[in-house]
Parts: structure tokens; sequence; C-alpha cells
């Protein structure tokens, strides 16, 4: 019987995976992606489903996100998204070779939803939870070389809560009276990394409103006004190109655009 491989984000939709995949009664690896950008009430929440699931949440080991700024001397967006490859599919990708996960004896469950974004309703409409995947097929990464293609990239993976709807997911997570992350109550609609670089207006401006968002958003200012200091004009954070990020500390209200969401 192949191990239910779950990466669990912290989010609703990853939860319900989780459970579903409980219900299966197969082996069960839970595993967090885990950037080191994420909110301490994701870490918080992660803690209170391995109690109330019974099960243990592994985490990946990344450089974290702003080691990969430095290094990377750029931030992500639309048009070069590093962050996701760096801090969480390579992670990811070492994990399973760790742990000597391959086809033969692993099967990865994914929480996306064509219901989620413009994005994702382009990507995965039309697919249905009885579809097959692979693991390159869902993130061409994992296939990239020949080798990682032949091993972790033949892993089955299924999405089984493809064709859901937001209302769908909330309703299950109420009925189980099991927690959820509190980020959803103060308006903000994914969680995950905090803010995302590719996160819409809303969501930068409910970071900036937190205690953790602001320091995030602040150590981001910081690193963009020393890169505009050496002469790097071109290294300016996303928001940039219609918004001042500043704003979303002075609380200001600013126009939104068209969702340009990271899509992993």
């Amino acid at each position: 019987m192949k191990t239910l491989i779950v990466p669990v984000s912290g989010g609703k939709d990853s939860q319900v995976v989780l459970s579903l995949a409980l219900k299966t009664g197969r082996p069960i690896v839970c595993v967090h992606q885990n950037t080191g950008y994420d909110h301490p009430d994701t870490y918080a929440q992660i803690e209170a489903m391995e109690k109330f699931y019974g099960v243990k949440v592994e985490h990946t080991v990344s450089e974290g996100m702003f080691t990969f700024l430095e290094k990377s001397g750029y931030f992500p967006n639309s048009a070069a998204r590093g962050c996701t490859q760096r801090l969480k599919q390579l992670p990811f990708a070492n994990w399973l070779k760790e742990k000597q996960f391959t086809h033969e004896n692993a099967e990865i469950w994914f929480g996306m939803r064509s219901d989620e974004s413009r994005d994702r309703a382009s990507k995965y409409g039309g697919i249905t939870d009885d579809d097959d995947f692979t693991l390159a097929d869902v993130a061409v990464y994992y296939g990239q070389n020949k080798k990682m293609a032949q091993t972790i990239g033949r892993i089955p993976v299924k999405l089984p809560i493809v064709e859901w709807n937001t209302e769908q997911i909330f309703d299950y997570i109420a009925k189980e009276g099991a927690p959820i992350n509190p980020l959803y109550e103060r308006g903000h609609s994914r969680v995950g990394c905090y803010p995302c670089l590719l996160a819409r207006k809303s969501e930068w401006q409910n970071a900036g409103k937190d205690p953790a968002g602001r320091e995030h958003i602040e150590k981001m200012i910081a690193l963009e006004d020393k890169w505009k200091a050496e002469g790097n004009h071109r290294k300016f954070i996303k928001v940039h190109r219609v918004w001042d990020v500043r704003d979303f500390l002075e609380g200001k209200d600013v126009r939104e655009l068209a969702n340009e969401e990271c899509g992993y």
C-alpha cells in the first residue's frame, strides 16, 4: 500500500485534504514546506492540526526568505518567481529523496482548487479528482533533469478537492469542529508566505496592519533601500509598479489590480 504524502500549508485547503486522506486508512505522512516566512499563527495552526488529527507534520528545510532575497539580489515578481523553486520545490525534492519516496511507494495529494483564483481556474479548470498526474506534471521543476524526472518526478499525484468551492471548504472544516487558521477571520483569503510577494493588494493591506506582517514588510523595505543605495535601480518590491509599499504600513487605501497571485 502506497504512503499518502500530504503537503500541509497551515491553510484551509490542505487541511481538508489531510482530513480526506486520513479517512482512506492508508499510511499518511504530512509535510510543511517551511520557508521561514509564515505568520506565527500559521505555525500555531499546524501544531493545532497535529493535535486534532493525531498526526505529525514534518518540515522541509530551506535557506529562508530573507537569505534567499539577499543571495538572489531581487524581489520575486510575476516574471521571476525564483522563491518558489528555492524555498519550496528544491527543499521538497530533497525531503522526498531523503525519505526515499518514489512512484513505487508513495502518492501525493495536493490541495489546489480551480475556484481559488483566475490563474488556477485556467490551470485546473475541467480537471476532476479522478484525474491522475505525476509530480512533474504539476510542477515542471521536478522534470527538469533526467534523474529527477525518473525518480520523484514520477510520483503519482491527486487533486482531491480541485472541484470544491470556498464555501464547501469552510463548511467541511466547521462540521468537523476542527481548528482553522485565524488569519481568515482577519480578512486574509490565503495564508502561507506572509505577505507573498505576488499577493493581491488586500493581502498586503492586511499584512500591514499585523505585527508580523509589518516586521516582514519593514525588512523588505530596508533591503530595497540598501539595494537602491548600491545602484540596483531595478530591485524594487513588486508592488512599486503602481503602489509604494510604504503605503501599506501607513494604512492608506490603494487601488486593486488584477490577480497575480503565486500559482504554486
